[in-house]
């Protein structure tokens, strides 16, 4: 009896995970785009709480982009971080994206090479900087200022790259020597008469302290800030025309025609000289 329910059931969980897992095909303008998001990891990590959050890969927004697919996050990928909140400003606030595209070229086209384009806005306060990288495409960034982006890098190569890499914000501390009032201190001795004996004979010298007024200073802490707003990716690919087989085929044999053409003419102009 026990199984007769739980069978049914335990099917059921395994037909609804085998549909989450069936991969997803876009169809762009040059290519399609195959992937499966149920392989993809997203995730911040907060060096400074010690923990990672990570994004349910099927939370993302996927759509055609340009000549590829359009990663959306929303809101998802914000990151903030402020130095005087940290225990070490030197620790950025982390995001890392790791998802697998298989683009295939259409008929007409083929592929030459990637661009990777981060879509966002960001908010720096000195010293801060926000970034963004694609693991052995490049880095991209800023480190003063504040606006919406596109940022692009560029992957010179036929095969398909993963899309792995990362995001930072990271505001950290500046020290700054400035002056902060003067005082009077001793800045050097003098010798003279004792002030007991002035002008008397055999009066001895002695040495009195001569003083002055310096300035004071001090270290002041510059603590910076960086937000980041990774709201989209875009992964497309870089594709150039090339003929059908049929096309290269009629394009031989009219180079082929046209060939034999001259050569019948130069006979002829031969025979007739």
């Amino acid at each position: 009896m026990l199984a007769r329910h739980v069978l049914p059931a335990l099917a059921g969980a395994l037909l609804c995970h085998a549909a989450l897992a069936i991969p997803t095909t876009i169809d762009s303008n040059h290519v399609t785009v195959d992937f499966d998001p149920d392989t993809f990891t997203f995730g911040i990590d907060q060096y400074d709480y010690g923990w990672t959050t990570y994004l349910d890969p099927n939370s993302v927004g996927y759509s055609a982009s340009s000549n590829g697919v359009l990663l959306d996050f929303g809101s998802q990928f914000s990151l903030f971080d402020y130095a005087i909140n940290e225990s070490d400003p030197l620790l950025p606030v982390h995001a890392f994206f790791d998802s697998t595209f298989s683009f295939t070229a259409k008929p007409g086209h083929k592929i030459v090479g990637y661009t990777v384009d981060f879509i966002g806005s960001y908010n720096t306060e000195y010293p801060g900087g926000v970034g963004m990288a694609v693991d052995a495409v490049g880095w991209t960034g800023f480190s003063y200022g504040s606006g919406s982006f596109v940022q692009q890098l560029q992957y010179n190569d036929p095969t398909t790259p993963a899309l792995r890499g990362y995001a930072e914000a990271q505001g950290s501390i500046d020290w700054t020597e400035v002056q902060v009032g003067t005082e009077i201190v001793q800045i050097g001795t003098d010798w003279q008469e004792d002030p007991f004996c002035v002008g008397q004979p055999d009066c001895p010298l002695i040495e009195v302290p001569i003083y002055g007024e310096v300035p004071v200073y001090m270290w002041q802490a510059d603590l910076g800030g960086a937000d980041l707003y990774l709201q989209r990716i875009a992964f497309n690919a870089i594709t150039t025309p090339v003929p059908e087989p049929a096309t290269a085929a009629l394009l031989l044999a009219g180079g082929g025609l046209v060939g034999w053409a001259r050569r019948r003419k130069a006979r002829a102009d031969h025979a007739r000289g």
